[in-house]
């Protein structure tokens, strides 16, 4: 059972507000990816040992140092997201839009005085700018018939032997407020309780509704530098500075299918928005074998995000048939707290075929087991428990190919990323496609891209250790649209 509170937590991820920080906020925070140029999209993200490009800076900072000439870059998208889900044998649609900034930066390459020609330096850089670690834009609709349980099933199980005034504010409280459970009399001090369809009629099945909407992204800033040694060799440091926005709201509605009823509907609204900011270091290298062989490596710190806030609350609202109503807003939450993120590390190879194009790979380790969280007046011990227990290491793998056919260049790339869970819990499996095409003049350059990501795994409306409810089965995907324009000087 307890593998079966991760599953339904794995989807919270993507989709669902939640009200309590915990091991489904790490891995959300955890699970990023550098969207940047189009470029380096349209590649499959497959740069570690390509480089010059500005969307390298977030992944392998040595890419800087290949920079023979400054650049100015900006790169537009438009991100198309769609989830399918099936409840009940019931399939519904729905998705959102947003546009958004992938990368804006400039990177100034500087070659060094030497009129001898002996200093091995060829040129040192620095940028400076944005990338897009990941987008959290997503809308989602389920429903569906249930004959076996409610969500009020659930209530019933927090709420019991628990005095009224003890009751969660955010759920079981308001739930009691709006007379949707309620005390049976006589049962203090060990309060016993029951729920509104029980009031006339009882449990003969439900049609139970959720809408989800999700907004926000994370993005981050670098400030960058690198160093070209004897055209061979080639490093790179970053200060990453992420920033998290995310928002997310949910409505969840029952309908009571009994002809002879009291309770006619009960609706639950849920707000939480997530603000932070943090702080990591990403150090790498690219070395070149042959003319035609590149290796690289890239090592990413923990990223240490000091000033997490959170801020919920939920609307509760209950429809009698006698014209009765109620409702009970719950206070407001809000909470300070810290994460500190897995570090990375990845290698790649590239081959390159002169003028005529190249293949490259990378492979990425992470260890999703590593998140913390951690605040001044709560030390998380159950939470990171669940995190050491219920996630595990990933290897994540790109492959990219692009053929230059003079001024335009052609390109297409796969994006593979490892289920963070432990055997058994749920798919978890990312995976990514992607083309794109180039135009490169002396000075200014262009680059259009498309990304098709997709996912599928279940999620569950509701569920305790002893309530069970038949999964929804999603199915999120998104197309991307990425253009970079790029302006090259000396």
């Amino acid at each position: 059972m307890k593998q079966f509170i991760l599953i339904a937590g794995f989807v919270s991820l993507f989709m669902v507000s939640g009200i309590a920080q915990n091991e489904e906020d790490a891995l959300r925070y955890s699970l990023t990816d550098v969207m940047g140029t189009a470029r380096y999209t349209g590649l499959g993200g497959a740069f570690g040992a390509v480089g010059a490009d500005f969307a390298t800076l977030s992944s392998n900072p040595a890419g800087i140092g290949l920079y023979k000439k400054s650049e100015v870059t900006i790169t537009p998208s438009i991100f198309l997201g769609n989830t399918e889900s099936t409840y009940m044998g019931k399939t519904l649609n729905d998705g959102r839009n947003n546009f958004a900034l992938g990368n804006g930066g400039v990177v100034i390459s500087v070659k060094p005085a030497d009129k001898l020609d002996r200093n091995p330096l060829k040129n040192w850089q620095v940028g400076f700018g944005i990338n897009r670690l990941k987008d959290f834009n997503n809308r989602v609709k389920m429903q569906g018939v249930n004959n076996e349980n409610s969500l009020l099933d659930t209530y019933l199980e927090y709420a019991d032997g628990k005095n009224p005034v003890t009751l969660n504010s955010f759920d079981t409280r308001p739930a009691f407020d709006t007379y949707l459970i309620d005390t049976i009399s006589g049962t203090g001090p060990e309060f016993q309780y029951i729920d509104a369809y029980d009031y006339i009629g009882g449990f003969a099945g439900t049609l139970q509704q959720k809408s989800i909407n999700q907004y926000g992204s994370v993005n981050e800033w670098v400030l960058s530098g690198g160093i070209n040694v004897s055209d061979h060799f080639y490093l790179g440091l970053t200060l990453g500075f992420p920033i998290i926005r995310y928002t997310n709201e949910s409505n969840y509605t029952e309908t009571n299918l009994n002809e002879e009823k009291d309770l006619q509907e009960f609706n639950i609204y849920e707000y939480l928005q997530t603000r932070g900011s943090g702080f990591n270091v990403k150090a790498g290298m690219i070395l070149r074998v042959f003319p035609f062989l590149r290796v690289g490596a890239a090592f990413q710190s923990p990223t240490w995000y000091h000033n997490m806030k959170d801020e919920w609350h939920t609307f509760t609202y209950a429809y009698y048939t006698n014209g009765d109503y109620f409702d009970a807003r719950s206070p407001n939450g809000t909470y300070e707290y810290e994460l500190k993120t897995p570090w990375k590390a990845s290698g790649s190879v590239a081959l390159i075929f002169g003028r005529a194009g190249l293949i490259s790979a990378d492979v990425e380790y992470i260890n999703y087991a590593d998140a913390k969280l951690n605040a001044d007046d709560y030390g998380f011990y159950d939470e990171n428990s669940a995190i050491q227990d219920n996630y595990t290491e990933a290897v994540n793998a790109r492959v990219g190919a692009e053929v230059n056919l003079g001024v335009i260049q052609l390109r297409a790339g796969y994006r593979y990323g490892m289920s963070p869970f432990v055997s058994g819990v749920n798919d978890g499996v990312r995976q990514m496609a992607s083309g794109g095409l180039g135009y490169k003049g002396k000075a200014f350059f262009f680059d259009l891209a498309v990304s098709y990501a997709f996912s599928n795994f279940d999620y569950y409306l509701y569920g305790t250790e002893n309530i069970s409810v038949q999964p929804v089965d999603t199915h999120p995907s998104d197309y991307n649209f990425l253009l970079t324009f790029g302006y090259r000087f000396e």
